[in-house]
């Protein structure tokens, strides 16, 4: 319904016979191929041959990271050369990426994490609830490294609807985002992280 599948329509695939056989690849741009791909409820992520990130679908909060609310591929004419680049920041390239409920994260080949989309609950770890990436100059290099503690970098990251987890280099996890259920793994079910002060060395492991 919000062009997820990047197929410039709205049109859902794979539920009749002869939907797959007739199943088009998802254009990427001029000579461009995929290296992984991340799908989310209602958009998707995809970290292509160059190391660059394309987003497409749903954008209600900023998920796509381009500095709009403007849904892309459920139109004619948005994917390919004409969806833009998502900007990590000045020569920056993603080494993972994960979409989660309605937000994104990607791991960058510097061992920085980078969020934006939906931030009600703190999902991105910037210590507030504000949207990124939903309107222009928040992106790039605006856009500031999540502080998982002094020092430390991340190697992999996972987003889920509402709450963010990430491996850091010393192998110990950090979650963060909503905790009504528990799903920072800290004990509690408060949720703490979009206030000020909480994320880096006050961000405890999960055990």
């Amino acid at each position: 319904d919000d062009g997820e599948l990047g197929q410039g329509d709205t049109a859902m695939r794979g539920g009749n016979p002869g939907d797959m056989a007739a199943l088009q690849n998802i254009d990427l741009g001029t000579g461009r191929s995929a290296k992984s791909v991340s799908m989310a409820d209602y958009h998707a992520c995809a970290i292509l041959d160059n190391n660059k990130v394309k987003c497409w679908g749903w954008n209600g909060n900023g998920e796509l990271g381009l500095g709009d609310t403007t849904m892309r591929g459920d139109n004619p004419g948005e994917m390919g050369d004409n969806l833009p680049y998502v900007d990590l920041g000045t020569g920056r390239t993603a080494k993972s990426i994960s979409a989660g409920g309605s937000h994104t994260c990607a791991v960058l080949d510097n061992g920085v994490l980078k969020c934006w989309g939906y931030n009600m609950d703190g999902e991105l770890g910037y210590e507030d609830g504000n949207d990124r990436g939903d309107v222009p100059g928040e992106m790039g290099d605006n856009l500031p490294a999540v502080n998982l503690g002094t020092g430390r970098k991340v190697k992999a990251v996972q987003s889920a609807g509402h709450h963010t987890c990430a491996i850091l280099d010393n192998d110990k996890v950090k979650c963060w985002g909503h905790n009504g259920f528990g799903s920072s793994g800290v004990g509690d079910s408060i949720g703490r992280t979009h206030n000020p002060g909480t994320m880096g060395d006050n961000l405890p492991y999960t055990d």
